[in-house]
């Protein structure tokens, strides 16, 4: 049987394993890593990022959204949408 101490040790070391499971884009992103995107159509769009997975959703007409920069690329030649940051 384990004692106190080697079961916070299996404890800690299987929260670990977890991390690394888990994808890419599920990993937070730091909010200086984002680029801005303003949407410039007259309805509204959903765009989904060819890298990371995420669904980005422009509700409006002028409406912001954070995209993560590896869909960067895949976001450019799409219309109506304009990089603000």
């Amino acid at each position: 049987m384990a004692c106190c101490g080697q079961k916070r040790a299996l404890a800690a070391a299987n929260g670990r394993a977890v991390e690394a499971q888990r994808s890419e884009a599920q990993r937070p992103r730091p909010a200086s890593r984002v680029a801005l995107y303003q949407y410039t159509g007259t309805t509204g769009m959903t765009v989904l990022g060819r890298v990371s997975g995420l669904k980005y959703r422009f509700g409006q007409p002028g409406a912001t959204v954070q995209v993560d920069p590896r869909d960067v690329a895949s976001m450019a030649g799409l219309p109506n949408l304009r990089r603000l940051g």
